[in-house]
């Protein structure tokens, strides 16, 4: 039984600590809370997110895994996790090398916890490959788990699934 409680547990967790924060009247910190502004964070977050874009073009799967922190995971859909940086380059190195590989993909909601520390980034993508030769079209959406580390935001964990039906195959 107490198995079954340690997902919901998790989950419960992780929702209080992404849940937007609210600012006082004065909107100053209290004495013993970190000064922090969630707006630059939420710039900052939307910035790597550019750079992303920008490395995913340049199909540069080594730098890509730099915006990962060290124990950071990817997870494609119908393939493994990628586990740690090493396996995240592989992971992106694999999808980019797809012939006609194209991607695009675009925060619809950012949220910051309210420790300044983790960040939920929701979205959606679009994502052309052609590995027959003809362009197969696929849209979908994602969620990044940011985390700051020693002052940089970096992806803790990439999931993301298509909005297209299985293919039946």
């Amino acid at each position: 039984m107490a198995n079954r409680a340690l997902p919901f547990s998790v989950t419960a967790l992780l929702l209080v600590a992404c849940q937007p924060t609210e600012r006082r009247a004065n909107d100053t910190p209290q004495a013993n809370e970190p000064a922090r502004d969630a707006a630059a964070d939420e710039k900052a977050i939307r910035g790597d997110v550019d750079r992303w874009l920008q490395l995913v073009k340049a199909k540069d799967a080594a730098a890509i895994s730099q915006l990962y922190t060290e124990d950071g995971v990817v997870m494609p859909p119908n393939a493994p996790v990628g586990k740690g940086r090493a396996a995240i380059q592989q992971t992106w190195a694999s999808m980019l090398r797809t012939p006609g590989f194209d991607l695009a993909f675009a925060p619809e909601q950012i949220i910051i916890s309210s420790s300044g520390d983790m960040a939920l980034d929701r979205g959606t993508y679009r994502l052309t490959v052609a590995p027959g030769g003809k362009p197969e079209p696929d849209s979908g959406k994602y969620v990044v788990v940011w985390r700051k580390v020693g002052g940089s935001w970096k992806a803790a964990a990439d999931i993301f699934n298509s909005d297209l039906p299985p293919s039946g195959g």
